[in-house]
């Protein structure tokens, strides 16, 4: 093949990886927060739970809820596909008021702190 049909096919390539990848990386970079909202969010900390028993989507939506009830806890996201609760909280919010939280949001859940 010649240099030239080879060019053309990665052109090609190129345009088509862009017009199927293009759109993702758009709402990728548009859910991106800005400085001012970071800025505001350096006192904190994110703490990332392990949380077992969930078995649908109602689980996580009632953890999410508990979760963000917490005093200083300023985003909560429940993800009922890893297992995972990550949470954005004050500095100050202790690991045993989220833990209480999932305990709170029904007996079938076990918790464990996997990252803080």
């Amino acid at each position: 093949m010649s240099r030239q049909a080879l060019n053309a096919v990665a052109v090609i390539v190129g345009v088509l990886t862009l017009a199927v990848g293009g759109p993702w990386l758009a709402a990728q970079l548009r859910d991106l927060p800005d400085a001012r909202t970071l800025a505001s969010r350096s006192g904190e900390r994110i703490v990332t739970l392990e949380i077992s028993g969930m078995t649908c989507a109602g689980c996580a939506a009632t953890l999410q809820s508990e979760l963000s009830a917490v005093p200083g806890v300023s985003v909560a996201q429940v993800r009922h596909g890893q297992e995972r609760a990550y949470v954005v909280c004050a500095r100050d919010v202790a690991d045993t008021a989220l833990v209480g939280a999932v305990n709170r949001a029904g007996p079938g859940f076990a918790v464990t702190i996997a990252g803080r």
